[in-house]
């Protein structure tokens, strides 16, 4: 299942990527509080454990390169703070292999601290550089819930899900991760969602017909586009991202009311983001 969000960037370049963001979900319903998870009934508090999916991305409709950038989840139920960490790696064949007290290095990795004004709450952690991924890639995505914690910590979950939530956790005596089914919970299904960004390029031969002319520019931006490229707005914005006022009109850019320095014009059209560079003298 696909959560689609449209997001756009402009890149310093001469022509531009639309980045699409897709969040991968394994889950679908109401959201609840089953989760399950090792810890210290005694004490009140849970700890060392790994909770995972395992995301085919070509069976998830992956067909090129993206880009991995965070893990979203629902917490469940929260006594306390809670650090938590989120991981991807590229491992095949998941879960066979997969022991915990050995783990391969990472693609990506982040932080995130819950608390009990979370509680319910689909909530996102970002990974501190986002990682690339292809339609060849497994990805196995972990929310880590570490040892020696003061509170008590649960994944929200939900009614149904299309693929296996698993569980480790050496405390626990699971160094390899089984599904929440075969330790005894099949009602855990724990939503752990992957966050990634699909990179649309704007056809070469798009940008190969463009031409933004002169440059450096003093009073006047000439933009030549193919006949059937559709402007549907345009801006100039400074290397800080502060918007100029000027706007595209009859193929012409009149920039003799602003500083000189860079600018970098954009172009949303029919074929895509379009972004150029230019220089005001």
């Amino acid at each position: 299942m696909k959560k689609i969000t449209l997001l756009m960037f402009a890149l310093a370049t001469s022509f531009a990527v639309s980045a699409q963001e897709v969040v991968l979900s394994q889950t679908d319903g109401a959201i609840g509080d089953a989760g399950v998870a090792c810890g210290d009934s005694g004490a009140g508090t849970t700890g060392d454990n790994y909770y995972l999916r395992s995301y085919n991305m070509a069976e998830h409709g992956v067909t090129g390169d993206v880009s991995l950038t965070g893990i979203e989840f629902y917490v469940g139920s929260a006594t306390g703070t809670t650090e938590l960490e989120v991981m991807v790696f590229d491992y095949v064949g998941f879960p066979t292999g997969f022991d915990v007290t050995a783990l391969p290095t990472p693609l990506a990795s982040g932080f995130i601290t819950v608390d009990t004004g979370m509680i319910g709450t689909l909530v996102r952690a970002e990974f501190d550089t986002p990682a690339p991924a292809n339609q060849d890639s497994n990805i196995v995505a972990v929310v880590f819930e570490a040892d020696g914690q003061t509170s008590a910590f649960y994944l929200g979950t939900a009614d149904t899900e299309t693929h296996d939530s698993y569980l480790a956790s050496v405390a626990c005596s699971l160094n390899e991760p089984l599904t929440v089914t075969d330790i005894g919970f099949p009602e855990s299904r724990h939503v752990i969602d992957l966050v990634t960004d699909e990179a649309l390029s704007v056809s070469d031969n798009f940008a190969d017909n463009v031409a933004v002319y002169p440059s450096p520019a003093t009073d006047v931006l000439n933009v030549k586009l193919p006949s059937n490229v559709v402007v549907e707005s345009s801006a100039l914005v400074s290397v800080l991202g502060k918007t100029t006022g000027v706007t595209l009109s009859n193929g012409v850019m009149n920039i003799s009311g602003i500083a000189p320095g860079v600018y970098f014009l954009n172009l949303e059209t029919n074929m895509g983001t379009y972004t150029q560079k230019v220089i005001k003298q």
